[in-house]
C-alpha cells in the first residue's frame, strides 16, 4: 500500500463545529451478548442467550405488565398449567419460535404497535424471592418492518 504523500495537495481543515457521534446510535448485534425477546404479529421468540440465562430450563411462564410494557419470563416446571415449552425439544438447547397470534395480537393492540412491524427488546436477569427470571422492557423496542407473507394457491 502506498503512503499518502503529505504535500500542499491535501487540504488542512479546522475541527471547529464537529461533534462526536455516540457509538450508542449504531446498531449492534445485541442478540449475541444479551437476552432478547422478539415479537411479531404471529408469535414470539427468545434468543439462545435468554435460554442460557435461565439455565436451559424446559418450560417458562410469560407474564406481562400492561402499563410498563414489560414481559417477564419465569422458569417453571411441568406442573405449572401456564408454562409453555420454549426449547425446540428436550435434547436441543435452542429456542423455539412460538406461534401465538392471539397473544401477540393483544400485545400489539394494548401497546399500540404497528402490526406491520417486528419488535425486539433486550432483557436483563432479575430476581424475585431469590428466583432468577428475565425482564424485557418494550417501552422503547427496536422495530422494523416485517416481511409481507403471501398466500400460496
Amino acid at each position: 500500500m502506498a503512503a499518502i504523500p503529505f504535500s500542499s495537495e491535501i487540504e488542512e481543515i479546522s475541527m471547529d463545529g464537529f461533534q462526536v457521534v455516540s457509538g450508542d446510535l449504531f446498531a449492534r448485534r445485541s442478540g449475541y451478548y444479551s437476552p432478547t425477546c422478539t415479537i411479531w404479529s404471529g408469535g414470539i421468540t427468545f434468543n439462545k442467550v435468554a435460554l442460557t440465562a435461565l439455565n436451559n430450563c424446559e418450560r417458562v411462564r410469560i407474564e406481562i405488565h400492561p402499563q410498563k410494557k414489560s414481559v417477564l419470563l419465569v422458569p417453571v416446571t411441568m406442573k405449572d398449567k401456564d408454562g409453555i415449552p420454549w426449547r425446540k425439544n428436550i435434547k436441543d438447547y435452542a429456542p423455539r419460535r412460538m406461534e401465538c397470534v392471539r397473544f401477540s395480537s393483544k400485545l400489539y393492540e394494548m401497546w399500540n404497535w404497528d402490526t406491520g412491524c417486528v419488535c425486539r427488546a433486550v432483557g436483563r436477569v432479575v430476581t424475585v424471592d431469590n428466583k432468577v427470571m428475565l425482564l424485557f422492557d418494550f417501552s422503547s423496542p427496536e422495530q422494523w418492518k416485517g416481511k409481507e407473507r403471501t398466500s400460496e394457491k
